[in-house]
């Protein structure tokens, strides 16, 4: 068997609701369900591999841009055009608390491990850290050492690593109080990290997707083939870190083989620009969202 073969490439379910752009669909801890979101203002939670839609919520007053849920699925986080973060409960549908402070639209969200705090990565230049026990509606940190917009968050157990139009990625040690700086020279659009926790991947607007090492900064690969100049696009790696993937401005989909950078699968996904990949975690399972309105599942 090639290992293309043991990609999901086949689609498996269209999941169709959202009026307009789709710019983030993710799936849950365990890969059960997935939570998508985009211009129409909303968030919807699927039964991806059934193709069904089973919560629809709607509070945002602008487009919706990112979305992130808790390890134990009781709540989740979103962001987007209206400068706020919603901590949302999953099942009420209810907002439990609006998170206000960012000067400009907030494009990433994320919560730490134990889904006590959230991070937002902003137009304003920054990351904003909240307190999701404490009843403050005031950031309990905020990290403003970049010069552009911060486009994308992950975070470890002990840090925060953000990527910037300004063309780094920060590292910040919350235990020690340091930033690390990674100059990629290129506007950086999307981070992820590999699940063995040792490499960022970081997609950038001259078309390249750059692996680098965690601790040292070392670019270890750069993966090409795919478009990305002026959309916010997706990257992340396969849940056995064996492949990148990323999505394109032509509405394709990319695989790349993670040590020697070759293209392995490349196929259609989409109409339009390919605005999210999210792959799920023990399966091979992916989902995609795009421009043109859809979120697609696909399976070997």
């Amino acid at each position: 068997m090639s290992a293309a073969a043991e990609l999901p490439t086949k689609e498996a379910h269209i999941l169709k609701g959202h009026e307009g752009a789709v710019l983030a669909a993710r799936f849950n801890g365990d890969g059960n369900y997935a939570l998508t979101c985009g211009k129409d203002r909303t968030i919807r939670l699927w039964n991806p591999h059934r193709g069904i839609l089973i919560k629809t919520y709607k509070s945002h007053g602008r487009e919706v841009r990112d979305v992130h849920v808790t390890s134990d699925n009781a709540k989740f986080c979103s962001c987007g055009g209206d400068r706020q973060v919603y901590y949302w409960d999953v099942s009420t549908g209810r907002v439990i608390r609006k998170f206000r402070g960012h000067d400009g639209e907030v494009n990433a969200v994320k919560f730490n491990d134990s889904s006590s705090v959230v991070v937002s990565a902003g137009f304003d230049r920054s990351l904003r850290v909240w307190d999701c026990r404490s009843h403050s509606v005031e950031p309990v940190q905020i990290i403003d050492t970049f010069l552009d917009t911060v486009m994308s968050v992950v975070l470890t157990k002990t840090e925060i690593i953000g990527g910037s139009v300004d063309g780094t990625v920060r590292t910040f040690d919350m235990r020690i109080g340091r930033e690390m700086s990674d100059n990629l020279g290129q506007p950086v659009n999307c981070i992820s990290i590999s699940n063995d926790g040792n490499c960022v991947l970081a997609g950038c607007l001259d078309s390249t997707l750059r692996l680098l090492d965690r601790t040292t900064g070392e670019l270890l690969q750069v993966y090409r083939g795919h478009i990305s100049k002026s959309f916010k696009t997706d990257c992340c790696l396969t849940n056995s870190d064996a492949h990148v993937i990323g999505g394109s401005e032509d509405g394709l989909v990319f695989f790349w083989d993670l040590v020697d950078a070759k293209v392995v699968s490349k196929f259609r996904a989409h109409d339009l620009v390919v605005t999210s990949v999210s792959y799920h975690p023990k399966e091979d399972c992916m989902l995609t969202s795009s421009v043109d309105g859809t979120v697609r599942v696909w399976k070997k």
